[in-house]
């Protein structure tokens, strides 16, 4: 079964691109979640559940 899947990926340039593009893709979220800029932002969003009616 898992022969059978992995005959079809024989292109290994495209798998690895594709690999690059999403590992890419998660650094770039990574990097603007975690931006210093918007720390204030995120502390006034964490207080949200804490803050009552």
């Amino acid at each position: 079964m898992k022969q059978q899947g992995l005959a079809f990926f024989t292109d290994t340039h495209l798998t690895a691109i594709g690999l690059l593009i999403f590992f890419g893709f998660f650094l770039g979220v990574l990097f603007w979640t975690l931006r210093k800029t918007q720390k204030a932002t995120y502390d006034k969003l964490a207080q949200i559940p804490l803050e009552g009616e």
